[in-house]
């Protein structure tokens, strides 16, 4: 039990905790709605990529999507 309550947050976790993903998008210097919209959007497809398969990391997807807007 501590093992995964440890590992919550750090990207692996599928479906992240919604206040992850804000959190993370704060610290990345990004707002509060663009996590909301990412959150959203990656939860419409269950979190799956653009090329059919589930993110593994959302973090590293998270990532781009900031990056790239």
């Amino acid at each position: 039990m501590k093992k995964k309550l440890s590992s919550l947050g750090f990207g692996s976790q599928r479906p992240p905790d919604e206040i992850h993903v804000k959190v993370y998008f704060l610290q990345q210097g990004s707002t509060i709605e663009e996590a909301t919209e990412f959150f959203n959007s990656y939860s419409a497809t269950l979190w799956k990529a653009r090329n059919g398969l589930i993110v593994r990391n959302w973090k590293q997807i998270a990532w781009s999507w900031i990056w790239y807007r």
